[in-house]
């Protein structure tokens, strides 16, 4: 908001935050920070041994094209 307003220049940010700051304020724009300074965080997924069926299918499903491309679709990028 501060920015589409114009009472800030820019804003730093995880790119899942900026998509959705660009589909709610479409005038802003992303822009790439160079790999020297760019920040990443890793996320990790596990699966208890005893639990249930869905939770393995939920898993296989985020790792699957369609999980890939929901998280894509929301800024991550792949594994």
């Amino acid at each position: 908001m501060l920015v589409a307003s114009g009472q800030a220049d820019l804003f730093l940010t995880y790119c899942t935050n900026a998509v959705i700051a660009i589909a709610e304020e479409p005038k802003l724009q992303r822009i790439e920070l160079p790999a020297a300074i760019n920040v990443s965080a890793e996320y990790g997924l596990a699966v208890r041994r005893d639990a249930p069926p869905a939770a393995q299918a939920f898993a296989d499903d985020l790792r699957s094209g369609t999980g890939q491309r929901a998280l894509r679709g929301a800024g991550f990028l792949a594994p």
